[in-house]
């Protein structure tokens, strides 16, 4: 693999194309040839195929054990997280062109500054998303591994009855397949997809998360760059009226202009962001009550030290998916702010400097 550049946006976005890539939505500025369209289309199929055999066996199963609450509780929570995701990757699929433009922008903003001192207002922005990311994945991936390690430790360890043909099998996630599945080799073979299915899951799950919140955090680090061009706008106080005139003001007219072109492009990309986001977190708000209130009450209500910990691991992924969407939007709101006030203070001080040296010319004329 190419070494990509430290300043360079593609090292800050490089895991979020990892894990976009794997399940289709590949954030990926390469030539659009058919080759590629084949593959990222293919990885789109399996990785919706995978959530489905998640999905539908686990709505089946609670409509077989209805008004079983221990067993809604159980599944309730994955449903929900799976539900979500499935229709955040139909909603990309189908909204792919707007993406695109959306990350060619990004891209293009990256660029705005040249200045290494002026690039880590936005580089810190950029950096906390590469590693929200990388945190974040690795939660979910610790949440699989902890109910497949659960499954295969009972698998392992099971206690044989007296005439050592009857055994208690379960599977990493809880399904109704229709059939008997407890037998080998179909145990065996239904253990490996559902873990395989939720491997990518996860990866879908948090590559579209992610994913979405670098692009608020990198719009975040534009309105940064914004305030750190107008707080580096000062007006020389010990300048002769006539090389200031001369020399300086047309200097700050130009970076005046520069700020109020860029924040008002930001500002249409801020727009875009979300307009764009508005159903996936409409959704995610809507549906993370749910998550949360299944999960706690399997913290509560656990029957053994696997299900409390299997409840407990899960109830922080959610929490952290969560506050990742509050903590990015937050962050954007903080920087839109700052960045309207800045603004203002610092045209406020230009104009009174400039009436003050107005003030003193009319003093020198009328001397």
């Amino acid at each position: 693999m190419k070494k990509v550049a430290r300043k360079s946006i593609d090292y800050y976005i490089l895991p979020n194309k990892i894990l976009c890539s794997v399940v289709g939505i590949s954030l990926a500025e390469r030539k659009n040839t058919s080759s590629a369209k084949i593959l990222a289309y293919s990885h789109f199929i399996v990785a919706i195929v995978a959530a489905g055999s998640m999905f539908v066996p686990q709505i089946m199963l609670v409509a077989v054990n209805w008004g079983d609450l221990k067993i809604l509780t159980r599944v309730g929570c994955v449903i929900t997280t799976v539900g979500q995701y499935i229709f955040k990757m139909i909603y990309i699929a189908a909204r792919r062109e707007r993406v695109e433009r959306l990350y060619k922008e990004l891209r293009s903003l990256w660029n705005s500054a040249d200045d290494p001192e002026e690039m880590k207002s936005y580089e810190q922005f950029a950096y906390w998303g590469r590693i929200s990311t990388l945190l974040c994945y690795t939660s979910g991936f610790l949440v699989v591994t902890i109910y497949t390690i659960v499954a295969a430790i009972d698998y392992f360890t099971i206690d044989y009855t007296d005439n050592n043909n009857d055994k208690t099998k379960y599977l990493p996630f809880e399904v109704w397949y229709g059939t008997d599945v407890t037998e080998s080799p179909k145990f065996e073979v239904a253990f490996i997809c559902q873990f395989v299915a939720a491997f990518m899951s996860c990866t879908g799950i948090w590559a579209i998360d992610t994913s979405c919140m670098t692009a608020i955090l990198h719009v975040s680090g534009q309105f940064k760059l914004i305030n750190t061009w107008i707080s580096s706008i000062r007006i020389k106080s010990d300048c002769e009226p006539t090389d200031h005139c001369r020399n300086y003001l047309p200097n700050v007219e130009a970076n005046l202009i520069k700020c109020i072109r860029h924040h008002q492009r930001v500002i249409n990309v801020a727009d875009e962001v979300n307009n764009l986001l508005i159903p996936i977190i409409f959704m995610q708000i809507l549906t993370s009550g749910i998550e949360i209130c299944l999960s706690v009450f399997g913290v509560i209500e656990n029957d053994t030290s696997a299900e409390f910990l299997k409840s407990a691991i899960y109830l922080t992924a959610i929490t952290s998916q969560l506050f990742l969407w509050c903590y990015s939007g937050e962050i954007l709101i903080l920087e839109i702010d700052r960045a309207t006030s800045t603004v203002t203070v610092t045209v406020l001080k230009v104009f009174n400097t400039a009436a003050s040296y107005f003030t003193l010319l009319r003093q020198m004329q009328e001397t």
